[in-house]
């Protein structure tokens, strides 16, 4: 992690007890026609994306709940067996959602104008058991049928699980590690059916109860925190704490694999991937009525981790497949996807946004915050007690703990929420604790040896 330490707290959600029955998704009512297969040549086009003024976290929408405007769909990887029109793609403007579906069996990636580097994109998600889908991370076109990308899987169906990571059409890194996997919507087993990390990943990856027996790195949490046990959670949390009913919140972190100081080419020695993947119930679970648009406050529900990793490539892998690229959300091709005359409903997506990150998984907008001198002085809820800081927070931050010299000792983002608490560095003498949000910038001066 480049000596840096990332954190994040959120608070609690009363979580209601998960119901077995399925609630059915409604009837989509699109008002667009389908998004049909394109080639995105033009550099008016990658440039194009919806204008947003970014939200309280540095947060900006990417879909402007009634149209297109910011989207293409390829059709050029192995999933759409149609090349000319692809998957179904649709917007519903009074849901202000995306309508996705195969057609008969034909898939496609529908994909962002706008290229990216290094990210945090954030979504809400609402599948039919038997989805089979995913995001593509930086993918590359590497022939007029193959799309290889870094893969956040979206498989709700048997013999597989949702938000782990695959070496999508030959990826380096080797990976396939789903955390857990189903036997149906409301039967999983853990460890899940991956083939694990790959080379230079994280072990458990296809281990969700490993993978969060251990505190996050950055939201913090460990298994307590969640209402797991100590030995990490098991199908009964899952159950509790996915919604297999209705709309669930998806927050993947993705960064790193480029130079700081060329964005298109590495040192010899190659670079390393940081993938992080959390989900939470961010609706209530009986709530089925897409057009009220209902949210809830977010601090009243916790991120819950998924997938924490990292992979190391070499020098020539990140040249080749980790440019500057677009991300993409995928509906595989085949029969086993459910589609239209399969009597399948497909996915529904909305609310989506995308933060900038620099090279190191640090928020830029709060990064800019931060270094600007002349940013607002606020005052926070936090303070330190007993060589930690605590309190409550309700944006995302970034905290910089340096010395007086200004040598940084520590730093992390976390996430908005209740109940932060944060051990200090062990360091002899004064540091300076300096806090920011979008909304301004708090310095606290801590005498360690005093604390």
């Amino acid at each position: 992690m480049n000596g840096m330490k990332l954190f994040g707290f959120a608070s609690l959600l009363a979580i209601s007890s998960f119901v077995a029955l399925s609630v059915a998704q409604p009837v989509p009512a699109p008002t667009t026609p389908d998004k049909l297969c394109s080639v995105d040549t033009s550099a008016a086009f990658q440039a194009d994306t919806v204008v947003a003024a970014p939200d309280s976290d540095g947060f900006v929408s990417i879909f402007d709940g009634r149209s297109f405007k910011g989207w293409w769909q390829n059709c050029l990887s192995s999933h759409s067996s149609d090349k000319t029109n692809g998957a179904i793609w649709k917007v519903d403007s009074t849901r202000q959602a995306i309508y996705a579906m195969s057609r008969s069996g034909s898939g496609g990636l529908l994909s962002t104008h706008k290229r990216y580097a290094h990210y945090e994109l954030m979504f809400e998600w609402w599948p039919q058991y038997g989805n089979d889908g995913g995001v593509f991370n930086r993918y590359a076109i590497t022939s007029s049928s193959n799309v290889a990308a870094n893969q956040m899987v979206l498989d709700y169906l048997g013999a597989s699980g949702v938000f782990s990571y695959y070496s999508e059409a030959g990826f380096p890194g080797g990976r396939n590690g789903r955390p857990w996997s189903y036997s149906s919507a409301t039967a999983l087993t853990i460890p899940g059916s991956g083939g694990g990390a790959g080379s230079g990943g994280t072990p458990d990856i296809n281990d969700w109860t490993k993978q969060t027996s251990r505190k996050n790195l950055i939201t913090g949490y460990g298994p307590a925190d969640i209402g797991c046990a100590a030995s990490g959670c098991v199908q009964a949390d899952y159950l509790r704490l996915w919604n297999g009913s209705g709309w669930m919140q998806v927050r993947q972190i993705y960064y790193g694999g480029l130079s700081t100081t060329q964005p298109t080419s590495v040192t010899s020695a190659g670079d390393k991937i940081h993938e992080f993947t959390f989900m939470r119930k961010h609706y209530p679970l009986n709530d089925t009525n897409l057009s009220r648009m209902q949210r809830v406050d977010k601090d009243t529900a916790k991120w819950v981790t998924v997938v924490q990793d990292s992979m190391v490539l070499t020098a020539s892998q990140v040249n080749t497949y980790q440019k500057i690229a677009p991300f993409a959300f995928q509906i595989h091709g085949g029969a086993r996807y459910i589609y239209a005359n399969n009597g399948g409903k497909g996915s529904w997506y909305r609310d989506i946004k995308v933060r900038t990150l620099d090279s190191l998984g640090r928020p830029a907008t709060l990064v800019a915050v931060a270094l600007n001198p002349a940013s607002k002085k606020v005052q926070y809820d936090l303070h330190v007690v007993s060589g930690a800081l605590v309190g409550s927070m309700p944006f995302d931050h970034l905290v910089t703990i340096s010395d007086l010299k200004g040598r940084v000792l520590q730093e992390y983002t976390g996430f908005a929420g209740a109940n932060i608490s944060h051990d200090l560095p062990v360091y002899s003498g004064v540091m300076l604790v300096k806090i920011a949000t979008m909304r301004g910038v708090q310095t606290l001066r801590v005498n360690q040896a005093t604390r």
